[in-house]
């Protein structure tokens, strides 16, 4: 992070990412969790909530999960209600993440916690339009 020229909050860093496609199609937005590449199978995931219990079930493994709900992350995360020790999904991407967790069970944030596994994202791509 970098201070706002004004010395302000800190001004969040914004690096461009995109997923490819099979066939070639590209959806671009930004990166969400660490910044990297990887490669999976694309699956979708519909529920409205459960992201936690989805990003750490092993079945999971080595796929792109692409969340169709519009907002992600809302609650954050803590550590009771993982389905495994560790996040499974080869991807994650997302339309619109929640910019900061309002739930009183959150220890941290969705983003934190794919940056902390390792686990690259994309934010802002019109998941609709993917699905």
């Amino acid at each position: 992070m970098t201070r706002g020229s004004s010395g302000g909050p800190p001004a969040v860093l914004v690096q461009p990412a995109v997923l490819v496609l099979e066939d070639g199609r590209a959806f671009r937005g930004r990166a969400y969790g660490a910044v990297g590449g990887t490669f999976g199978e694309a699956v979708f995931s519909t529920g409205m909530t459960g992201y936690q219990e989805t990003l750490t079930d092993p079945s999971y493994h080595r796929q792109v999960v692409v969340m169709t709900a519009p907002h992600v992350g809302n609650t954050g995360v803590n550590d009771e209600d993982p389905e495994s020790a560790r996040i499974w999904v080869s991807g994650y991407v997302v339309r619109d993440p929640a910019r900061r967790p309002s739930n009183w069970r959150s220890q941290r944030s969705l983003d934190e916690e794919l940056v902390a596994q390792g686990v690259v994202g994309i934010s802002g791509v019109d998941t609709r339009a993917l699905t």
